[in-house]
């Protein structure tokens, strides 16, 4: 869940089937859209190995966010491509095609030596596109105080 504190302020919460909940306070500017891009870009794939399904499957927010600590969450290789992927998304929200992404990706990829996911086309970047636009207009729509639940699949 996101609640809106303030235009500069929002708080991330999480809240587990067995009523333990935990939280973090940020900074909208910086991090708001990244953690949409995630949700879009994770459901819309289907993939369990990003930030989204790792908080589903119990990780913690602490563990998410320490990418410095010795075998970190993203030491591992497929939430590593995962963040990739959602990095690229950014230019879909500043009007970057479908196929410019995925050409990038791909000259990236073969930079690394890693193989892109195959869900990775243009019609997939269209797709989280459309869920971006949803989710950023379901936000601006969101009351100061008031809440966007975002369910995990």
């Amino acid at each position: 869940m996101l609640r809106k504190l303030t235009d500069e302020r929002h708080l991330l919460e999480v809240v587990r089937d067995c009523g333990i909940r935990e939280s973090v306070a940020c900074e909208s500017r910086s991090f708001l859209l990244h953690d949409l891009l995630h949700y879009a870009t994770e459901s819309a794939a289907g993939v369990a190995n990003g930030f989204w399904g790792r908080l589903a499957a119990g990780a913690t927010l602490s563990e998410l966010n320490d990418k410095e600590r010795q075998g970190s969450l993203y030491d591992q290789p497929d939430m590593l491509v995962v963040e990739q992927v959602v990095g690229a998304m950014t230019g879909v929200v500043r009007g970057r095609s479908g196929e410019e992404i995925v050409a990038g990706m791909r000259q990236l990829g073969e930079a690394q030596g890693v193989a892109m996911p195959a869900w990775l086309t243009p019609a997939f970047v269209e797709q989280v596109q459309a869920r971006m636009r949803a989710l950023l207009g379901r936000w601006n729509a969101t009351p100061y105080g008031g809440e966007l639940t975002l369910d995990w699949p």
